[in-house]
């Protein structure tokens, strides 16, 4: 049997219901190291409650060496106009959907995401994956950074191995299946957002994710057409809940929180944990290679900024079209349980789901 490499990873995240479910994963997963966490709050979550909500996460692992992660505060504004997420989704976010840590972390924080990302790609001896599941404003400014830094420019190129982005859509007018944008569907009765057509962690800050697809580096962007494959059901609940340990338990509150469970098996998915399997399992994600162009330009009458649009002359993104659900809900499961080593021995028998796209 061969031996997964190890993967050590940087997670830039917005602290939403599904990014807990994201992280939880990777900290659970034998063959990922996670080297640090910047919090952004450009999303779901408000900035100085993300930090000190992520902290606080890494003790339910029961491991002082995770607890010792970095954990970076980023920015509290996008890159280019001030499109935020509704106030009861920040509201519940900062409130980490009432769900209970086992304490609070005794290690420091840290500020400015932006030097601690140079710092750390400076100081490996290997290179990362970077998890994206919170938008691109953090790793946005350091791409612009770059783009006047040699140094910086080379570190990226040389330090980043690819990047895997939950965000974004393909619409029906471009591929089939399409997928619509989720904006409105959040807003309830009242909408304040004209948008159709964009996913929130592209449409949050535009800027930022073009400055990502333009970086260089390889992207693998986990879109809404994937995504939409796995909703969140209650039979996936319900299997989580009966895993018992810390982690599998404060999910479950998570999911069963006022703000979340009337979502289970309407309209939530398995968003930013689907992008955390395409970092240790990109075979059951289908990415098409696609120079994509995220539409920057602000219509508050009919809005259709973050909109993405394929075209041969933008930066190359390997787009998530597709993904097989029961292998991704089965290893999920299994690696939350602690037997992801197991799962994936179990997998090398199978042949790979999707062929790699290169």
């Amino acid at each position: 049997m061969s031996v997964q490499p190890l993967t050590h990873v940087l997670v830039d995240t917005d602290v939403d219901f599904d990014d807990y479910l994201a992280i939880g994963y990777l900290l659970k997963h034998h063959a990922v190291k996670v080297e640090g966490i910047t919090v952004t709050g450009v999303g779901a979550v408000h900035l100085s409650h993300g930090v000190a909500n992520i902290s606080h996460f890494l003790t339910l692992f029961e491991d002082p060496e995770v607890e010792r992660i970095p954990v970076v505060a980023g920015f509290q504004r996008p890159m280019v106009y001030s499109n935020t997420f509704p106030f009861e989704t920040r509201q519940a976010a900062d409130q980490h959907y009432d769900a209970r840590f086992p304490r609070a972390n005794p290690n420091p924080t840290r500020t400015d995401a932006v030097a601690f990302l140079r710092e750390t790609l400076e100081n490996a001896k290997q290179p990362f994956t970077v998890l994206m599941i919170g938008g691109g404003t953090t790793w946005g400014h350091l791409f612009l950074q770059a783009r006047t830094d040699r140094t910086l420019r080379d570190l990226l190129a040389s330090k980043v191995e690819r990047i895997v982005m939950m965000g974004g859509n393909l619409l029906p007018e471009y591929v089939q299946p399409g997928a619509g944008g989720n904006i409105i569907d959040t807003l309830g009765d009242t909408p304040y957002y004209t948008n159709k057509v964009a996913e929130w962690n592209i449409f949050v800050d535009p800027l930022g994710a073009q400055y990502v697809f333009g970086g260089g580096n390889r992207v693998q962007l986990v879109a809404l057409n994937a995504c939409n494959q796995i909703p969140i059901s209650q039979d996936f609940v319900a299997q989580l809940s009966r895993i018992q340990n810390p982690v599998a338990q404060f999910l479950t509150q998570v999911l069963q929180s006022s703000t979340i469970a009337p979502g289970i098996g309407k309209y939530l998915y398995f968003w930013d944990p689907l992008a955390a399997v395409a970092v240790t399992d990109p075979r059951f994600v289908q990415f098409k290679r696609y120079g994509l162009k995220v539409e920057q330009e602000l219509n508050e009458e009919q809005d259709t900024s973050g909109k993405l649009i394929p075209d041969s002359v933008s930066p190359p993104v390997d787009v998530a079209l597709a993904t097989a659900p029961g292998f991704v809900l089965a290893l999920y499961l299994q690696t939350l349980a602690g037997r992801s080593l197991e799962a994936t021995a179990e997998q090398q028998d199978q042949a790979p789901v999707f062929p790699s796209q290169h």
